[in-house]
């Protein structure tokens, strides 16, 4: 008999809105015989963490008699609740010993979703709170779902770039599925080029990038601090042209991509050997390609850059811009074209303004390289306060007009930062100058 499967929800659902995803599930060849488990857990209690819930997760799952055997179960998510479940397994398991053989992530908000911090708003309390207790909607959930999140960034530390990778042959079989059409009739309101209406595309992408470097006094790279990494392992990624955040699970008569269906099916069959390397990438993966060769290139190409700015004293910088630019010579026009098209978003997180999401329109970069013959750009911090002794005699020195400093990214590393549907970790450590003024000794 093959694997059981568990079903879990997202922020503000139930497990009664899965009836038709395990229905179509339960009649799958390999899944007629299988027990099914719907999960339930609490998504609107203010003071209910993601620990919480793992722990609460794990208990259940120990009542319920479910198996903890290598490998022995099969997981389908939509949406938060893929954090819940990747929240539980590095809470309890590791990368080489733990009960998932398929984890199946439908619509997951692996790096949030740019509706969170809405749902914490007077907005989300009068429309979802409704009718919670003392009209909560879920306020620690939300924050771990907000965009640039210190919580999903740490979380993606532990299974994508530790020690170990979680993902791949003979590990987790990973599929990630996530539409490119937002919504219709008043719920496109909340619609953003390049996500399914909720998530964005680059934001349920678990492959991913991250670049770590420190800076000196004067904003250049220190020297052994640079380094870019990949995230580890095999994650398969799966575009599903037409659908949104609700019709990909079943819902509002969807699902509107017959591929849908076709994907979930096989995603819940994989073996081993679909994930062995072909080239540069790996068989499923290419399956999933060769169903819908255009549907990456169709999509709005988007990426992110989740960047967390600290000084060298382990202080959050909270206030600062990230500046963007190719020369210290007067650049009026690429630079308007570059803050006002390519750089088509930013979030500051809402409890720690050190962590932002940066949302590129990739089409403009491509644009922009051809015609300013782009082979360099700088990216540098101008952050509060200015240091600027006698006057302010603590803070961070900015580049000059007329300099150039920062990260310099030559054209490979364009490439390798700009990538469609894709996140990129930025951390960045800045010096925090401290003028001689400000403590002295007499004799």
């Amino acid at each position: 008999m093959d694997n059981p499967v568990i079903i879990l929800h997202g922020w503000s659902d139930n497990s009664r809105s899965f009836t038709a995803v395990s229905r179509f599930i339960k009649q799958l060849p390999n899944k007629k015989t299988v027990h099914l488990h719907l999960g339930d857990w609490l998504s609107m209690h203010d003071d209910v963490t993601y620990t919480d819930l793992a722990t609460a997760m794990q208990r259940a799952w120990h009542e319920m008699g479910l198996p903890t055997d290598d490998r022995s179960i099969d997981i389908v998510v939509h949406s938060t609740g893929a954090l819940v479940a990747r929240q539980w397994l590095t809470q309890f398991y590791s990368a080489s010993h733990n009960p998932v053989k398929r984890f199946v992530m439908m619509a997951p908000a692996n790096f949030g979703s740019h509706l969170a911090h809405k749902g914490r708003s007077f907005f989300g309390r009068a429309i979802k709170g409704w009718g919670q207790p003392g009209f909560q909607t879920g306020t620690q959930i939300l924050k771990g779902l907000e965009l640039a999140s210190p919580y999903s960034q740490q979380l993606a530390f532990q299974d994508l770039f530790g020690a170990e990778s979680w993902y791949g042959a003979g590990k987790i079989l990973a599929t990630v599925m996530i539409g490119n059409t937002g919504y219709s009739g008043v719920s496109a309101i909340a619609n953003e080029p390049g996500s399914d209406g909720t998530v964005r595309i680059s934001g349920a992408n678990l492959n991913c990038s991250r670049i770590e470097l420190a800076l000196d006094e004067q904003q250049c790279v220190l020297p052994g601090s640079l380094r870019y990494s990949q995230s580890k392992g095999d994650i398969a990624l799966a575009i599903m042209d037409k659908e949104n955040h609700s019709t990909l699970v079943f819902k509002d008569k969807g699902p509107r991509n017959p591929l849908t269906e076709t994907i979930l099916a096989k995603a819940l069959q994989v073996e081993d050997t679909d994930y062995q390397s072909v080239g540069d990438s790996f068989g499923w993966q290419q399956q999933i390609i060769s169903l819908d060769p255009g549907a990456a290139e169709r999509s709005p190409q988007r990426s992110q850059v989740v960047c967390q700015l600290t000084d060298h004293l382990a202080n959050s910088v909270q206030d600062y811009f990230v500046e963007f630019y190719r020369t210290g010579k007067k650049d009026e026009k690429f630079e308007q074209q570059l803050y006002q098209q390519f750089l088509c978003g930013v979030h500051a997180y809402s409890d720690n303004a050190a962590y932002r999401t940066l949302y590129f329109n990739l089409a403009t970069l491509t644009e922009m390289r051809q015609r300013y013959q782009l082979d360099k750009l700088y990216l540098s911090f101008n952050a509060e306060p200015h240091y600027k002794p006698p006057r302010q005699p603590v803070g961070y020195a900015s580049v000059a007009a007329t300099d150039t400093a920062g990260l310099k990214l030559e054209p490979d590393n364009i490439d390798w930062v700009f990538v469609p549907h894709q996140t990129v970790l930025l951390q960045v450590v800045m010096q925090r100058s401290i003028d001689a003024s400000v403590f002295k000794l007499r004799r």
